[in-house]
């Protein structure tokens, strides 16, 4: 209870999570609160915030779970040097930068697990991953489905991409307003789920004059590089191509759109043991 809490924005999240209506949470988080006799959890605030005394628990819960898991990961493997094949893929604009530190500790705490990375389902992850056709998802939003664990990762700046000289870098930051009359260049005419048409086009009302399919990353900064449109990409995405300094990257908005990356696997169930393993692993390297 404690870490889907912390893992969580609200304690409707969290019940969710635990495939736990919002009343049964309470419940159940006001009898632990009787029991240590301190308030856990100050229900005023969003996003969900621990007393002093809450974060000691949760603390204590994420080592007693990690140590739990693995334990039972051990006694779970006949074999301790059979290896294991993860298959992942992340939604476009992931980055990926955090990926050698991922092999890297997994070599040390999981050698018996082989990392394979699936590009062709970058359009949808999460359709992949419910049709097994990966093990673990990176998403810029949350699932709701109970069959599913989430663990937030990491948080990135949505930032438009123009090449140096644009009309736009007459300013400090880009609107979504100003993205109604250009060539949009795009990974992809369908859009993905949690990036900027359903976080930024579709709530503005905001449709780009004319839309370029690329098809990859590299294609699409080419093509903004060559001034023939701009694009909307993850900073931690755009900042290596923007190094030359023919491309400019402007926050959105003068408080900047900023987004969660999510990792999400199957919650239970012993071929998925694994993947929770990799996804507990990713979750403590970019937390550093």
């Amino acid at each position: 209870m404690l870490r889907a809490i912390a893992e969580s924005r609200t304690l409707a999240d969290a019940a969710t999570t635990l495939n736990l209506t919002p009343s049964a949470l309470t419940h159940r988080l006001k009898e632990a609160e009787r029991r240590i006799g301190r308030k856990l959890v100050d229900r005023e605030h969003t996003p969900t915030t621990f007393t002093e005394a809450g974060r000691r628990l949760a603390a204590a819960a994420r080592g007693i779970l990690d140590e739990l898991e693995q334990a039972e990961a051990d006694a779970g493997m006949v074999d301790a040097m059979k290896r294991v094949a993860v298959r992942l893929s992340g939604s476009t604009l992931c980055g990926y930068g955090w990926l050698a530190g991922l092999v890297r500790a997994l070599e040390v705490a999981h050698p018996q697990i082989d990392l394979e990375v699936v590009m062709d389902v970058a359009l949808d992850p999460i359709g992949a991953l419910k049709k097994r056709a990966i093990d673990l998802a990176i998403m810029p939003e949350r699932t709701r489905d109970a069959r599913l664990r989430n663990v937030a990762l990491y948080r990135d700046e949505m930032v438009a991409v123009v090449p140096r000289g644009h009309r736009l870098t007459a300013g400090d930051h880009a609107e979504i307003r100003d993205f109604a009359d250009v060539t949009y260049v795009a990974n992809s005419t369908t859009p993905e789920i949690g990036r900027e048409y359903t976080r930024l086009f579709k709530p503005a009302g905001v449709r780009p004059r004319r839309v370029v399919q690329a098809g990859h990353v590299e294609a699409v900064m080419g093509v903004v590089r060559a001034g023939i449109g701009v694009t909307i990409s993850t900073r931690s995405t755009a900042e290596p191509f923007a190094a030359s300094g023919e491309l400019v990257l402007l926050p959105l908005t003068p408080g900047g759109q900023y987004l969660t990356w999510f990792g999400t696997c199957f919650a239970s169930g012993p071929d998925n043991r694994a993947a929770r393993d990799v996804l507990t692993m990713l979750a403590r390297v970019t937390a550093v």
